[in-house]
Formats: C-alpha cells, structure tokens, sequence
C-alpha cells in the first residue's frame, strides 16, 4: 500500500521495478578498461599459442619443416629472421620426384624439345630463430588460417605475445578495480 520509495529501498537501495541501473563515469570507464584488457589478453594468448607448440592443441595445424633457407643475411646470433622458406616432408617428397622428372625430361631433350621446369614448391615461414651463420635444420611452424602464412615456434614470438597478455590482464584488473571502487560490484 502507499509505497512511495525507490521501490526496493529494503534490498540495498538498488532500482526500483521498472528503474534502470545507472553507471557512473567512473564504472563506465572500468568496465571499459575490462572490455579492452580482456581483448588484449586474448590477442596476447593467441600469439603465445602460436609461437609454442600449444597450438597443436587449439587444433591449429602444426609441421616440421626441413632444407631451410632464409634470406636475411644481416640476422645475428640469437636473432629471429623475419622470412625463411621450407618444405614439409610432404613437399620434399613431392619436390624430389619433379625433380627427378626433371632430370629424365632434360635426357630426351633432343627429341621433344625444351621440358618445362620443375615446379618446386616451399612454405614460407615468420620469425624463424637463426644462429647468425647457418640455416636451421628444420623449424616447426603453425598455420594459424588454412593456406595462410607459417609462424616459427620461437622465444621471440613467445615475448611479443606476453607484452599484450600480461598488459591486458593488468588492464582489466585495474577495471574490475575501478568499477568496484565506483559501487558497481558490491559483494553481499
């Protein structure tokens, strides 16, 4: 009868049937820091997954591959080199047999003509860990989108993706701080 209050006024002093919550500036600007923390986080941790052998278990797909090259000569040692190529096992089979075919086609030059070249295929592979003098034996890489680019397991691409990860976790425990600290969260 005659309730002339906020509506639940005994609950806490929360809003009334029909009232909506209202957020200061301050919890906005919280919420805001969880939602883009919570965001760097993720980028963060889907680096890091890439540049270990995590990925494997996200179901990314994962090879070793072998006859390395890379073409940056100015890599130091312990450096990561930016773009190195590769072949699977697969590829190497299938790029030894071109070759082979290759060689048979040159034999009977003579007597069809100029053979075509062999198609060689290579993967191109990202931040590739390098010694500063010689190729890699082999590297293992993930494949993050089918047919995209390979990333290098490496201790580099690890750290780069531990700057947004822990950096974003920071960021949105200073926002769930914030949003406490403005009464958007109160524990009971």
């Amino acid at each position: 009868m005659g309730n002339t209050g906020s509506g639940n006024a005994g609950y806490g002093g929360g809003p009334g049937r029909g009232e909506r919550a209202r957020w200061s500036g301050r919890q906005l600007k919280g919420a805001a820091l969880v939602l883009a923390g919570t965001l760097l986080f993720a980028v963060g941790g889907f680096i890091v997954v890439t540049g270990t052998g995590l990925s494997k278990l996200v179901g990314m797909r994962v090879e070793t591959f072998g006859r390395i090259s890379c073409h940056d000569t100015r890599a130091e040692k312990g450096q990561t080199v930016w773009h190195c190529f590769g072949e699977t096992p697969a590829q190497q089979r299938a790029n030894d047999a071109e070759r082979e075919r290759a060689a048979r086609d040159a034999l009977r030059v003579h007597v069809d003509g100029m053979p075509k070249s062999a198609q060689i295929e290579r993967s191109r592979i990202t931040f590739a860990d390098h010694d500063g003098r010689n190729d890699p034996e082999t590297i293992t890489a993930t494949q993050v989108f089918e047919g995209g680019r390979w990333f290098a397991h490496s201790g580099q691409l690890f750290g780069y993706g531990m700057i947004p990860l822990l950096g974003g976790a920071g960021m949105a425990a200073w926002g769930v701080y914030r949003v406490r600290e403005a009464g958007g969260v109160r524990g009971r």
